[in-house]
């Protein structure tokens, strides 16, 4: 089929692609998370299914997907930025050869992706190029059978967006491990960026680790996590706010802060080579990410001038 396809068509593929590609490397560019730890590419199903613990999808039917809410893969979530497009000049033939088809009035069109969802989202289990020309050609939305996961949260509304579900569960277990909801009433412990419960539950086992070398001694579970949360957590939160970074990202609570400029400080002491207070790392923390800092202004001057210019 891709064989007869006429020079025009070709053509157009060919400078599809590099449209494409250029706009990839603009894209890469051009992104800035809006908070650190925000996820910048593809996600990977992979990790989605083990995270939320997926089980036993249900076949949809053939329906049509917008492609906006198609935001994975099950394998080449590397292969395409967060866009959908093409990262790697590897997959310019078959990318070009879909292309042709789609152009070509006559062809009889390319077959059904297919997908699965969780939540409102979907990711891609066969047809990522497909995904990726239908969306540089301009297509709102894509034929897809589709395959749906039962939503993991019963209490959650089954079709709401992937991070909430990631959060939530991750809450979930959170909990469950610590026990915070008894240990300490009230700890207000809520982030709103997926990936900080796993990472607040290894500072935990790491600060039981400690306790117990102190102290020599096993040092029960439900100690640690109340010792951590009082020694820890606290006065950290403390310095936190004593540094003024609260303000940098409204609408984020203090534990996303902890997680962050926790993660920052770790950061410096591997390049410094030495420990870093958490009052300096919190400053160090502020002062990067102020929306006036010069380097974020130039970052913010060259995006706009590619957005004009292309």
């Amino acid at each position: 089929m891709v064989a007869e396809q006429s020079p025009q068509y070709r053509s157009e593929a060919r400078l599809e692609w590099a449209r494409a590609r250029r706009k990839a490397r603009i894209h890469q560019f051009r992104f800035t998370p809006a908070f650190p730890g925000q996820q910048a590419g593809l996600l990977d199903f992979n990790e989605i299914e083990e995270r939320l613990k997926l089980r036993h999808p249900l076949y949809r039917g053939v329906q049509n997907v917008p492609l906006e809410a198609i935001v994975g893969s099950v394998g080449r979530y590397k292969d395409f930025t967060s866009a959908f497009l093409p990262a790697d000049d590897g997959l310019k033939t078959r990318w070009q050869n879909i292309a042709m088809v789609y152009l070509d009035p006559t062809s009889g069109g390319v077959p059904p992706v297919e997908l699965y969802k969780v939540g409102s989202a979907y990711f891609v289990k066969d047809g990522n190029h497909r995904v990726s020309v239908a969306r540089q050609l301009g297509l709102k939305d894509i034929e897809a059978y589709v395959w749906e996961y039962p939503g993991p949260l019963p209490d959650l509304d089954p079709d709401a967006d992937l991070d909430t579900l990631i959060i939530a569960a991750e809450r979930q277990e959170f909990l469950a491990r610590t026990q915070l909801d008894d240990l300490r009433p009230g700890h207000g412990i809520e982030l709103t960026a997926p990936g900080g419960y796993p990472v607040l539950l290894a500072e935990i086992e790491a600060f039981q680790q400690a306790l117990s070398q102190i102290d020599g001694r096993d040092v029960p579970w439900s100690e640690a996590v109340a010792s951590w949360y009082d020694m820890v957590y606290e006065t950290s939160i403390q310095a936190i706010e004593r540094a003024g970074v609260m303000s940098l990202f409204p609408g984020r609570t203090r534990a996303d802060f902890f997680v962050w400029v926790r993660q920052h400080q770790r950061q410096l002491e591997e390049r410094y080579g030495r420990r870093v207070k958490l009052i300096e790392a919190a400053r160090d923390f502020s002062k990067r990410n102020h929306p006036w800092q010069p380097g974020r202004l130039l970052r913010a001057f060259l995006r706009w001038l590619l957005s004009y210019f292309i």
